[in-house]
């Protein structure tokens, strides 16, 4: 594998870990509020947030995985 490929997957591995402690933490202020009207705006902003950190993740995930299967047929 070129280095300069390495260094590229060490980056988008940091940014993966990067958006899903990013998810797990807001998941844990979701998990906190209450149910009542105030809180289920927020929950729902939250849950919105948490959607696109993970789907984002998944989209990182399947780059890495394009990298890595490229890399195997060289």
């Amino acid at each position: 594998m070129p280095v300069g490929a390495h260094d590229h997957l060490d980056e988008l591995y940091h940014k993966q870990n990067l958006l899903l402690e990013e998810a797990t933490h807001l998941e844990g202020a979701r998990d906190l509020l209450d149910a009542d009207a105030a809180g289920a705006n927020r929950r729902y902003i939250l849950e919105l947030q948490i959607t696109a950190l993970r789907e984002e993740s998944s989209r990182i995930a399947a780059r890495i995985s394009d990298i890595l299967e490229r890399d195997l047929q060289r």
